[in-house]
């Protein structure tokens, strides 16, 4: 049962052959200015609702 299974994946054992295509990695985008900016206004946001959130005490 395993032979037949491992039959089906023999065209994988030709990706050492010299003529073998390369697959080449992405680099990943920089972050444009518009998404710089929205995570630098989220994060004074985030900062300024911490500061204005009032105190919960212990007791209720």
């Amino acid at each position: 049962m395993m032979a037949l299974f491992l039959a089906g994946s023999d065209s994988l054992a030709t990706s050492a052959l010299p003529q073998a295509p390369t697959v080449t990695e992405e680099r990943a985008p920089r972050p444009t200015a518009w998404s710089t900016f929205r995570g630098r206004t989220a994060s004074a946001l985030h900062r300024l609702a911490w500061a204005v959130e009032p105190k919960v005490s212990g007791n209720r």
